[in-house]
């Protein structure tokens, strides 16, 4: 990952071929002592885990994808759990047959690249989980 611009909380980073980009981003969080940001995302992957929360069992079904893919859009935030950087991002993908893949994202390996284009947000996020949902949430 490479810091291609950046202003005093504004910041575009490049992630190349193999780059896991959540891992990434938690990482360039701590580096920078992110407590609260947004982010979006254009590029190129060559594998997506995405999750699909089942709201009767409380937990994500998971779904990896190893092919080359475009990622059409990503969006998301960063929050503090625990004392740790937690990335909570959602994406669409397409695939060579033009078709569209989205939902939440656990993982996600750059093929060519993927621009994230992040706002470092002042104050701080927090998430806890909910043992009703079972989900970390922002408190």
């Amino acid at each position: 990952m490479k810091i291609i611009l950046q202003d005093n909380r504004r910041y575009v980073l490049r992630f190349d071929k193999g780059d896991e980009v959540v891992s990434g981003i938690f990482k360039f969080m701590q580096e920078q002592q992110i407590t609260a940001c947004t982010f979006s995302g254009i590029g190129s992957a060559l594998e997506v885990e995405f999750g699909y929360y089942n709201q009767h069992l409380k937990q994500y079904r998971k779904k990896p994808y190893v092919e080359e893919m475009e990622v059409v859009s990503l969006i998301g935030n960063g929050s503090i759990m625990e004392g740790k950087p937690a990335v909570h991002m959602h994406g669409i993908i397409g695939r060579l047959d033009f078709t569209l893949l989205g939902g939440h994202i656990f993982k996600l390996v750059t093929l060519a690249t993927c621009e994230i284009f992040l706002i470092k947000l002042e104050g701080n996020l927090e998430r806890k989980n909910n043992p009703e949902w079972n989900l970390n949430l922002l408190i």
